[in-house]
């Protein structure tokens, strides 16, 4: 045998194992932020090279695009063992993995086959001897195939990352639908490419390279453009999502301002009734003055045992250590008096933290409305049971607040917000909790929402956690 027989087995061997190896770190890549601990995307990659090592090797022989399916799948299944979340991402990754797995080759195979054209004639007219070609052969490998489709599919993974972003979240049906699609039809369409090809030539025997000049040009430009519109969708979608986070943000301070309006409204409802309570005060003064001049002294005590009754009921208002919380909890009080909903309350602000107040009044104003609302939507169904409760907690380094009221429903969770799917489809409804929530996240807290026996009711609970500063309980 030829020693250069060997060299070229050698060769191609080589060529195999580097191919497998880039896309193995190349995957590696992609899948590293989506993924909680980096060392699993690793792993992941390794797993990839390990399947397409035993394609690559074993007795029996594989059609390549199976082989690059089958790796896909095993990407798939590999991420979806180790992080047990955002499957549908994970579906995306693998799927657009394997569409860039085969599209930058293929790109770098057609543009070679340009090149020979030009450049293969002119190398057979020298008459060049054997070491020349193999060392022709061995620096195209390595230079075009190798590095060039390194630095292609490299670059596609890192395009990928910048316009997709953030990382590990929650991806909806029409959103997997929308990024793969692309992948998917470029993937079919070359595959279908592929099968009548092979058909043409098996049954005539002639080669559709050979019988059609111009078939590398079209098949460059053709797995390029499935390449670029990849990437295309993928930064349009990051796009859509950051505008759709944008109006949320929007429309959440907009939920914020009507909040602060109707505390106002509150305000000035308080400032009215102690004008005319500070009014009646001195009519009041006026007339035990006259009644004690006159001598009538029981009529004056029991007049003054009116009006000390009438000051009882006026200071019955919240005392929660806050002006602004006093005047959302005391006007939702008065509504559930006024919807006969039985309301305790054992609320107080901590005064001596960072905690902006505007910030709990949100909190409040939202929690209750939600809860006098479910009340009202469930009364039928409750039977008798219209309790609201708000309690707040400090448990080291940690304000809680507690809302519950009765409820006898199921909690149906939104899956793309993890939230309770609302009801109401007003415009400007729906973002009570989702403003709720990005208060407490702004103290590096969160919420949660379940049901649970509450006094021996069933209730729904509503707890949001706020981080405070060390010092405050010191």
């Amino acid at each position: 045998m030829n020693h250069f027989d060997l060299y070229y087995k050698i060769l191609s061997v080589t060529d195999t194992i580097c191919d497998n190896l880039i896309d193995a770190y190349c995957c590696a890549i992609l899948t590293k932020p989506f993924l909680d601990r980096r060392e699993k995307a690793w792993l992941t990659g390794g797993i990839y090279a390990a399947i397409m090592f035993i394609f690559d090797f074993m007795p029996w022989y594989i059609n390549p695009m199976s082989a690059y399916i089958l790796g896909a799948i095993a990407i798939f299944f590999a991420m979806c063992l180790m992080d047990r979340e955002y499957f549908s991402q994970k579906f995306f990754l693998a799927v657009t993995f394997f569409c860039l797995r085969w599209q930058a080759p293929r790109i770098i195979i057609y543009i070679n086959n340009e090149i020979d054209k030009i450049v293969n004639p002119l190398l057979v007219s020298a008459s060049l001897g054997e070491r020349f070609w193999f060392l022709w052969s061995l620096l195209t490998t390595f230079i075009e195939y190798n590095l060039f489709c390194f630095l292609l599919l490299y670059g596609a993974v890192k395009c990928i990352l910048f316009t997709y972003g953030r990382g590990r979240e929650y991806m909806g049906v029409k959103e997997l639908l929308l990024l793969s699609l692309p992948s998917v039809s470029g993937a079919f369409s070359y595959g279908v490419i592929r099968y009548y090809s092979y058909i043409y030539e098996r049954d005539t025997g002639e080669s559709v390279y050979a019988l059609y000049g111009s078939h590398d040009l079209i098949m460059l430009l053709f797995t390029i453009l499935s390449f670029a519109v990849i990437l295309v969708t993928t930064y349009v979608f990051r796009q859509w999502k950051t505008e759709q986070e944008e109006d949320r943000q929007r429309q959440i301070f907009s939920t914020q301002m009507a909040d602060l309006q109707n505390h106002i409204g509150e305000v000035e409802r308080l400032y009215r009734d102690l004008r005319s309570f500070r009014h009646d005060v001195g009519n009041h003064l006026m007339t035990l003055e006259q009644l004690y001049s006159g001598g009538e002294f029981e009529a004056a005590e029991q007049y003054s045992k009116t009006m000390k009754k009438s000051i009882q009921n006026f200071s019955k208002e919240i005392s929660s250590g806050n002006p602004v919380t006093d005047v959302i909890i005391s006007g939702r009080k008065k509504e559930m008096e006024e919807k006969e909903i039985d309301f305790s309350c054992s609320f107080h602000y901590p005064v001596e933290s960072q905690v902006n107040s505007f910030d709990i009044s949100i909190i409040l104003n939202n929690a209750l409305s939600n809860a006098i609302e479910a009340i009202e939507r469930e009364r039928f169904d409750l039977k008798g049971g219209n309790h609201i409760s708000l309690v707040s907690n400090r448990i080291k380094n940690m304000y809680i607040i507690e809302v519950t009221n009765s409820y006898k429903g199921i909690i149906k969770t939104d899956t793309e917000s993890g939230l309770p799917k609302t009801l109401k489809t007003d415009e400007g409804h729906g973002f009570g909790l989702a403003s709720i929530r990005h208060v407490a996240r702004k103290y590096l807290g969160d919420i949660e929402i379940c049901k649970e026996i509450y006094e021996g009711e069933e209730r729904c609970v509503l707890r949001v956690m706020l981080q405070m500063e060390k010092s405050f309980y010191n």
